[in-house]
């Protein structure tokens, strides 16, 4: 069966502890469709990089039948198998990549996922705004050269958007109000709770490629962790 999309190979070290549950999670680069190949199950169209975005935020439950059959019919045969096993699955995408969690556990986890714009001039617009910065967070950007300067605030922007998701809050609060320029790839993020209190949640970014930010996020103490499917080769 011929397929636009593979699973990436992700060298990761997870935390050494017993935990409960795992989260089975595919990381999906998704490509332009290959010229002459039929689409899977012989019709229909490929699944490419411009429709990825199109999925993020979206589960099993929130597709029909028909996008769900759609999908699984395009993806590589591991995450089909997962996804068809699985109770409940979630996706997170954005140009050219595809993230899928699947299983229960994924509902207590958050992800999130960006492609990061290539600078070419000092001059060029972030895509990424500063508004989403704390103070601290926007001096250390505006000090670095605008190519690194995009990828730290995209690198923020997807700290902060996971760990949102982990504790249900979704965009509901604003996210210059969280601090999540923490040194190397992990650290504690603390989103304000009700009535002053704040939810710690561990904060992971994963090294995918130079083109993607991608963080995932665990309440704390945690209950889940995720269990990065390998490409098989």
């Amino acid at each position: 069966m011929e397929t636009n999309a593979a699973l990436l190979d992700l060298d990761l070290e997870l935390p050494a502890r017993e935990l409960p549950d795992q989260v089975p999670v595919f990381v999906v680069p998704v490509g332009p469709a290959t010229e002459g190949s039929a689409p899977p199950s012989g019709s229909g169209s490929a699944l490419t990089a411009d429709r990825c975005p199109g999925l993020n935020g979206h589960t099993r439950a929130t597709l029909d039948a028909a996008s769900r059959g759609w999908l699984l019919a395009r993806l590589p045969d591991r995450v089909r198998a997962a996804m068809t096993a699985a109770g409940h699955w979630q996706l997170y995408g954005t140009h050219g990549l595809l993230v899928v969690a699947c299983g229960d556990g994924a509902r207590q986890m958050g992800f999130s996922v960006e492609s990061v714009r290539h600078v070419r001039q000092e001059s060029s617009p972030l895509s990424t705004p500063y508004g989403i910065l704390t103070a601290q967070e926007a001096r250390g950007a505006a000090a670095r050269p605008a190519a690194e300067r995009e990828r730290l605030i995209t690198r923020y922007w997807v700290r902060k958007d996971a760990a949102l998701q982990a504790v249900g809050r979704g965009l509901s609060l604003a996210p210059e109000r969280i601090e999540a320029g923490f040194p190397g790839d992990s650290g504690t993020v603390t989103v304000p709770g009700p009535c002053g209190t704040g939810i710690p949640v561990r904060v992971r970014t994963v090294s995918l490629s130079p083109a993607y930010e991608f963080a995932v996020a665990t309440p704390e103490p945690p209950c889940v962790t995720p269990s990065f499917a390998y490409s098989l080769r």
